[in-house]
């Protein structure tokens, strides 16, 4: 990130590429607008991190880097101290310091905040004072080895213009450190204008985020010029976008699509492992990879993505046998199968629709009928934050974004959730040493245990790896994502 702002200034002081506006389609849209806190999917950190910043970022091997932090160490094992970048100002002209830091982690802390998503990545901090107007110290209750990936996770907000606007007003105004300030945002459109004096400073002079949840609307926008990138489209879209000479970029993924197990309804048949398994063993992965997904990734084997370096290369997938199936349905009291509903996100795409039906259609080799009910994301987002579940199973990823961090989704998929779906008792002291140790190999070997363990337990249904597939207009110029950090400051399009 740091090599693309030093391209940028070059670029800027070269002059060779004219002022632009450039046009992003995402299938979606943060679920709470601009609140700086509740964003976390990549759709949504796509949006948010041309206007926010945190104290550091992702690198190319998901290592934490610099953002508004240069460094950062720790004193003993419940003390870290932050130096801050100097010079930083957000978009409004307040100064970006110490005493801002100090005020956008404490809002975590308060009820105006409870909400939020993010307040759970706080609860361990102790305090944070400012030491001078560039260093900061955070005291945490326990060991946090992870820290410097953590301070990835949190934007720093404007101190004055949030007293002004408070949480509400921010999520329709927000001021940020980034690369570009909100002129307007609204359901359907954000228009930003180019931050000029950020510390990331944009060659780009305008940026426009449409929302448009399907993928064929994404498609046609960027073949009509409406939009210059089109985000997250399918292996289906590859040869439309190539044929009217368009390019089809792959790009690292952070994730895996899983089909989520609700075990904790009640009369749930996913309470009893033997079924969740007999769901792994009836699908049939290999086929889905190559008649579907082109064989593009290929089936996952566990929750954390191959690019991941705490990724277990020991765990493989589930094989494909249909007969295991049936034997443990029989054995779980479930003879002649049953039913039950699969919500989905009706922004999936349609190789995430294909992939459904194929599955369906698999489980219905076995006795089980999977009824797919495609449901808005903001509906599904609603479900897994305060429960309130009618289907007994959804699609979800296990997102490591935007902290680079294995353990980040099983926050969700584990008994300490506010709303959990899955409860497994013995990882829970598992997932807490792991994230209190600074014995890297310790760590990894707590890590892999707990991959192993929720493979073994069928806690959900691994399917594939998201292909990462983005459309783009020949016009765009230096283009490229590292995990959530696109390259805003040098994004530009050609005239």
């Amino acid at each position: 990130m740091l090599r693309a702002l030093a391209t940028a200034a070059m670029i800027l002081a070269s002059g060779t590429c004219a002022a632009a506006t450039v046009r992003i389609g995402l299938p979606s849209f943060p679920p709470s607008n601009a609140a700086p806190f509740d964003a976390t999917s990549r759709a949504g950190l796509l949006s948010m991190r041309a206007i926010f910043d945190a104290l550091t970022q992702l690198g190319d091997s998901m290592r934490p880097e610099p953002a508004l932090a240069t460094s950062w160490r720790n004193t003993d094992q419940f003390t870290w101290v932050v130096t801050l970048r100097p010079n930083v100002t957000f978009s409004n002209g307040e100064p970006m310091n110490a005493d801002a830091v100090v005020f956008s982690y404490n809002i975590l802390k308060t009820p105006e905040a409870f909400r939020q998503i993010m307040v759970a990545e706080v609860q361990t901090i102790v305090s944070v004072r400012a030491i001078d107007p560039l260093t900061v110290e955070f005291k945490t209750k326990l060991p946090d080895p992870g820290f410097a990936r953590r301070i990835a996770i949190i934007p720093i907000v404007a101190p004055a213009h949030w007293k002004k606007v408070g949480l509400d007003g921010y999520t329709l105004a927000p001021i940020g450190t980034g690369s570009f300030a909100v002129e307007k945002w609204d359901t359907a459109r954000i228009t930003l204008t180019a931050f000029k004096k950020s510390w990331r400073a944009p060659v780009a002079d305008r940026l426009e985020i449409l929302n448009l949840p399907i993928a064929t609307t994404r498609v046609q926008a960027l073949l009509s010029g409406r939009i210059d990138i089109a985000a997250d489209l399918g292996p289906e879209n590859i040869d439309t976008i190539k044929s009217a000479g368009f390019v089809a970029a792959q790009r690292p993924v952070s994730s895996v699509d899983v089909m989520t197990l609700n075990a904790l309804l009640p009369n749930s048949p996913f309470k009893d492992v033997r079924v969740r398994q007999a769901l792994n063993y009836a699908i049939d992965r290999d086929t889905i990879a190559k008649q579907i997904l082109n064989g593009l990734v290929p089936p996952a084997s566990q929750v954390t993505a191959r690019i991941n370096p705490e990724y277990d290369p020991s765990i493989a997938p589930y094989p494909y046998d249909p007969a295991k199936a049936k034997a443990l349905l029989k054995e779980a009291g479930y003879p002649d199968g049953f039913s039950f509903v699969y919500e989905m996100n009706n922004a999936g795409g349609a190789d995430m629709s294909a992939i459904m039906e194929q599955i369906a259609h698999s489980l219905g080799q076995v006795g089980i009928k999977m009824e797919i009910r495609p449901a808005p994301w903001p509906q599904i987002v609603q479900h897994v934050r305060y429960g309130g579940w009618t289907a007994h199973a959804f699609g979800l990823e296990f997102e490591d974004l935007p902290a680079g961090d294995t353990l980040w989704p099983f926050r969700l998929h584990a008994c300490v959730w506010q709303a959990p779906w899955y409860c497994d008792e013995t990882l829970t002291p598992v997932i807490a040493e792991a994230r209190t140790t600074f014995d890297p190999k310790r760590r990894l070997e707590l890590i892999h245990k707990v991959l192993r363990r929720t493979q073994e337990q069928a806690a959900v249904v691994p399917l594939f790896e998201p292909v990462g597939l983005d459309g783009l207009s020949p016009k765009v110029k230096n283009y490229t994502q590292t995990f959530g950090n696109i390259s805003y400051p040098i994004l530009t399009v050609a005239p």
